[in-house]
């Protein structure tokens, strides 16, 4: 242990109040620098570093005045020998050595950033001298920060070498593994990216790769992966999974075996790069292993496969099938998953997933129930309605979003599963949707008595979302509706209305009275407290109410107008509506189009936002008329369209387009949205938005054929189109896939 505090000489000459860091001022930086310099263990000496963290680095992306200004005082502590944290302190640094490997302009030529790169350089002998450190910890981290830093710096070829070097005298195996696999990672980048390391890191990679000195056999996995790394043809993937396999590997020296082999699956399937064959034959190889954890990695590395592209799911669901005899719970969870993300596919195991059902480990039985609504099965309804019932149960989980294309396993959905199953068996779900959304109205639980918070708006999404897929059954939940119209939701009780046409006649009083308050708070300014639109929400969120202004009752009129003409044909009404609310609004929506780029201010942001949102239902009523009925109201919409071509990516402007189409029976704006729309850029996924113009394009008939080659490579491409990372991708892609074939087929 050292006697005393690390100097850190030259801290208090920095001007730290003038710089900054994620959080502001940078003034606190000196003190958490000395707490981490003192000697001897502190129990918030970890905390400190998390803040100074979270507050130099902030999860990369960015570099700060203050992350620049830390770096040599980061390195003094890394160097001194005794020192606590040292191996996380270097770790840190490693972060900031990789930020100029993903960081991109201007970002990247930014000063701050140079500043940091200059920082490291100057501390480069420093850095390499660490490789000797008598701790194990500060030898790893330091190895891989000078793999990402050799990507870039002035001095790779001193870093690569020493890196070789440092192998022949290394006795931590795992770290010997590393420096392989690493490094062939940090060649492999470099290569990529066009940078003049490649050859001094592919040098010394090469070199790692050719050493069978001690431990060959225990290297070879690492020697074979870094390999094929740097050519694919130097390995093949049963090359790899032998290696693996092998009783010479040691499983504490390779992180694909931490976690009793969950990890194995997706790590060769990664080395096997772009190759989706080799993928899907090392799923098959080991998704039968004596391991269970090894199964649960196969399955995951299953979902990753299907994720990625089409062809992997009938070439893999029958052996996800089979893992829901798997004696390991987890994984016959996950097998209920995959099969449920697999869609029609996966409907081939229904009568086994109706037996999981009663499986003892509960996720198991809830994901076949889950699989079993996504196939629209029957025998799903008694577990949704049971969820239904009981809504404290931990049980289905809310509607989850994630990128990328790994596969999460989540909590099944509820909204989702309800959606799924309710076009089919809607008789059989309305009963629990309607005391459901009684007990939410009320609020009070299935045992009554005790009140609860204020009404849950996601819940009531969810219930009335529900409910419409449930189509004409949905009447049964009449006065619960009725009743939401009463509560000051007329447009979540639209969502369910507006599908029952005029099976909902009665409610249409209701409707009246709800468009003629909206109207008439419209014009009264914004509110201060919630009115009859309770359920205006953010456009950011669908779950944070906030007090509703003169467009958000301008919608719900526009909202409910659309509605009751769906229950009594009334033309005139919505008319009247769409009228009142294009002359109400026309000052506010003046020159608004012509704002090209970033708002200048939070007004003006509000104010693009909201005269999109008026444009997209003004035309949404108008195309619930007979073609033609309001080509001359279309006029607003129409010019709002064509004035902001930069914001055509949108839900609102697919919305109009579409309805410009069916009134005016002119087809060629609404290709020309769609076209640029569906235009994406190599790499990029399609969203929502892509799937919603594919939905418009199903209008065109013929018209269509002009989008013919988006729409053919759409169809029949094996690489996934949308970016969802689980189920959601899936079946977001199939989807797309889906309206594609449907408009080739009509045009």
């Amino acid at each position: 242990m050292i006697a005393g505090p690390v100097p850190l000489d030259g801290l208090d000459a920095v001007p730290w109040a003038d710089l900054a860091h994620a959080y502001g001022s940078a003034a606190g930086v000196p003190a958490i620098l000395r707490a981490l310099a003192r000697p001897g263990p502190g129990p918030e000496r970890e905390e400190r570093l998390d803040e100074l963290d979270s507050a130099i680095h902030h999860q990369g992306g960015a570099v700060y005045s203050a992350g620049a200004a830390a770096l040599p005082f980061l390195l003094e502590l890394a160097a001194t020998p005794g020192l606590p944290l040292r191996a996380a302190i270097v770790e840190l640094l490693g972060r900031f050595a990789a930020l100029p490997n993903d960081m991109r302009e201007p970002w990247s030529s930014d000063e701050h950033a140079l500043s940091c790169r200059a920082a490291l350089v100057a501390g480069h002998d420093l850095l390499v001298a660490l490789l000797d450190d008598t701790d194990p910890a500060v030898r790893a981290a330091v190895a891989d920060l000078l793999w990402e830093y050799a990507r870039w710096s002035p001095r790779a070829q001193d870093a690569a070498r020493a890196l070789a070097d440092r192998d022949a005298v290394e006795p931590d195996l795992a770290l010997r593994v590393s420096l392989r696999m690493a490094g062939a990672r940090a060649a492999a980048g470099a290569r990529a990216s066009g940078s003049a390391s490649a050859a001094p890191l592919t040098a010394a990679v090469r070199r790692l790769v050719k050493a069978v000195g001690r431990d060959a056999d225990a290297l070879t996995l690492a020697r074979l992966a870094a390999a094929r790394r740097l050519d694919p043809a130097a390995a093949t993937w049963r090359d790899l999974l032998d290696a693996a396999l092998a009783p010479a590997t040691p499983h504490h020296a390779y992180p694909a075996w931490r976690a009793d082999g969950a990890h194995l699956a997706t790590a060769l399937c990664a080395l096997c790069g772009d190759d989706p064959a080799a993928r899907l034959d090392v799923v098959r190889a080991l998704i039968g292993h004596e391991r269970p954890r090894v199964r649960t990695g196969a399955l995951q590395a299953a979902g990753d496969a299907m994720l990625r592209r089409r062809s992997a799911v009938p070439a893999l669901v029958p052996l996800i099938g089979a893992a829901l005899e798997d004696p390991e719970p987890e994984n016959r969870a996950r097998a209920a998953d995959l099969l449920a993300a697999a869609g029609d596919a996966g409907a081939a195991f229904d009568d086994r997933l109706a037996a999981a059902l009663d499986d003892p480990h509960r996720p198991a039985a809830l994901r076949a129930a889950w699989a079993l609504a996504r196939h629209g099965d029957v025998r799903a309804v008694p577990a949704l309605t049971h969820a239904l019932d009981h809504e404290e149960d931990d049980g289905f989980g809310p509607s989850a979003h994630y990128g990328g294309n790994f596969y999460w396993f989540t909590r099944p959905p509820l909204r989702e599963a309800l959606e799924a199953c309710a076009p089919a068996h809607g008789p059989l779900l309305v009963p629990a949707l309607r005391s459901a959304l009684a007990r939410c109205l009320t609020g009070h639980h299935p045992a009554g008595g005790a009140a609860t918070a204020p009404v849950d708006l996601p819940r009531l999404h969810l219930l009335c979302d529900a409910l419409a897929a449930c189509g004409p059954a949905a009447a049964e939940a009449l006065p619960e509706l009725a009743a939401l119209l009463d509560a000051g939701h007329p447009r979540l009780a639209c969502t369910v209305i507006e599908v029952l046409g005029p099976a909902a006649g009665h409610c249409r009083p209701r409707l009246e009275r709800a468009a003629r308050t909206a109207l008439a708070a419209s014009s009264a300014g914004p509110s201060t407290h919630r009115t009859a639109n309770s359920s205006a929400v953010s456009a950011t969120s669908p779950t944070r109410p906030r007090p509703p202004g003169p467009v958000d009752h301008c919608l719900t009129a526009l909202t409910v107008a659309r509605t009751r003409f769906a229950v009594d044909g009334d033309e005139a009404a919505l008319l009247r509506t769409v009228d009142e609310v294009l002359t109400s609004t026309a000052v506010l929506c003046q020159g608004v189009e012509e704002a090209h780029g970033r708002p200048r201010s939070a007004a003006a942001a509000s104010a693009i936002r909201d005269t999109a949102a008026l444009a997209s239902a003004v035309a949404r009523c108008l195309a619930a008329l007979e073609p033609g009925a309001g080509a001359s109201r279309m006029r607003r919409p129409e010019q709002w369209l064509r004035a902001t071509e930069w914001r055509w990516r949108s839900h609102e402007s697919v919305a109009v387009a579409r309805a410009h189409r069916r009134v005016t029976g002119d087809s060629g704006l609404a290709l020309q949205v769609f076209g640029r729309v569906l235009e994406t850029r190599p790499g990029t996924a399609y969203s929502p938005i892509e799937l919603a113009a594919l939905r418009g394009l199903t209008d065109l008939g013929p018209e269509a054929r002009a989008l013919a080659p988006l729409l053919r490579a759409c169809r029949d491409r094996d690489e996934r189109l949308c970016d969802g990372g689980g189920w959601r991708g899936m079946a977001l892609d199939e989807e797309a896939r889906g309206h594609a074939r449907a408009v080739l087929a009509a045009s």
